[in-house]
């Protein structure tokens, strides 16, 4: 008889992935569901240094080994240092969301008695085992895709919910910026930036949001990083909202979106925040489309989006302009459709969503 192969049968098991901010986030879920149906395995992250604070204060995962691929761990002595640490710990098994060249030869090289990632990965033959790359699922899905080979985990998966434990002194240097009531405010948090700036909605339009949900009630905090510290200010301004971009860490922006009553934010990591804390969210999107599989997935979410521009998806991420000098995309949805969305979401009428989207569609 064959002997099945269980994902029980692994105490120690690797979760690699250096690749974007929200790619990364939206892993964490892959470890809750480990956790969840393995309580006594040792999760370890294998991830850059800038996700350590966070992934710290996910129940699930039991150590980040940090490898900063671009920066102080760059070359081959950084890649051997990696592999070392990753051999040190005698993991069994290596789970690949990433699907560059150098994470398949981190994994080979770290000698797991077993391996996946996809049919799409670089270097694909060296894994043990390989699983198609679903297009069409959301990326948690498709991360959980990785889990296929086990004959102990039974398809379909939940949602599972993210369990943190949050430092004591976190409460403490959100009070800083938004004083010391905020845990008791209405607090609606936005984040106008992307990295690319074709995925950003009108600064105006931003400010017209953040003017008219003041009037109603709502303490509007506009977040993000050091370098949307500029945008927001432009938007806090003319429109009186509390400008903190540039001032909190990845894991202090999360903890303030899970204090808040609402995210309204650009197709960005941001909107994966709000994912991991089940904070409602509406996200905006321009050149980029839901279909990619990174959509919210808090149960009260939305997605406000153009539809019929023939031009409409230009790339995976969009651009720095326009490749058509028009960003009808953006420009096209209403400052107005997005405020009675918001307003419509705070008033506990939202929609729960599983693994479908609920869209708000203009047509161009």
């Amino acid at each position: 008889m064959i002997e099945k192969n269980k994902i029980t049968n692994y105490q120690k098991i690797a979760i690699i992935n250096t690749a974007f901010i929200g790619d990364v986030l939206l892993s964490i879920f892959l470890a809750q569901q480990i956790k969840n149906f393995h309580p006594n395995s040792k999760i370890f992250f294998i991830t850059s240094s800038r996700l350590f604070e966070l992934l710290n204060c996910v129940k699930a995962i039991d150590k980040i080994i940090t490898y900063d691929k671009h920066t102080k761990d760059k070359g081959i002595q950084g890649f051997i240092t990696i592999v070392q640490k990753i051999r040190q710990e005698q993991v069994k098994l290596i789970l690949a969301p990433h699907r560059s060249a150098r994470t398949s030869l981190i994994s080979f090289f770290s000698h797991p008695v077993f391996s996946v990632s996809y049919d799409t990965s670089s270097l694909k033959f060296l894994y043990k085992k390989t699983v198609k790359y679903q297009h069409t699922l959301h990326e948690i899905e498709r991360n959980f895709e990785l889990l296929r080979p086990f004959d102990d985990v039974v398809f379909p998966l939940g949602l599972p919910t993210v369990d943190f434990v949050f430092p004591n002194n976190l409460p403490g240097k959100i009070a800083a910026l938004l004083g010391e009531s905020f845990e008791k405010e209405k607090i609606i948090a936005m984040a106008p930036g992307s990295v690319w700036k074709t995925k950003q909605w009108l600064p105006e339009r931003f400010q017209y949001l953040g003017t008219e949900l003041q009037k109603a009630g709502y303490k509007v905090v506009l977040i993000g990083g050091e370098d949307d510290r500029l945008l927001c200010e432009e938007i806090a301004k003319n429109s009186g909202a509390l400008n903190i971009a540039g001032e909190t860490s990845l894991v202090e922006s999360l903890y303030l979106i899970k204090q808040s009553k609402l995210l309204i934010t650009n197709d960005s990591s941001p909107t994966h925040l709000a994912s991991l804390t089940d904070c409602p969210c509406i996200t905006i999107y321009g050149p980029t489309i839901p279909e990619f599989g990174f959509y919210p997935r808090s149960k009260k979410s939305r997605i406000i989006q153009v539809e019929n521009l023939k031009c409409k998806p230009c790339s995976i991420h969009g651009y720095n302009r326009c490749p058509l000098k028009h960003h009808d995309c953006m420009k096209l949805i209403n400052e107005k459709d997005v405020l009675n969305t918001a307003l419509e979401l705070l008033s506990d009428k939202g929609f729960h969503i599983d693994t479908a989207h609920f869209t708000n569609s203009i047509k161009s």
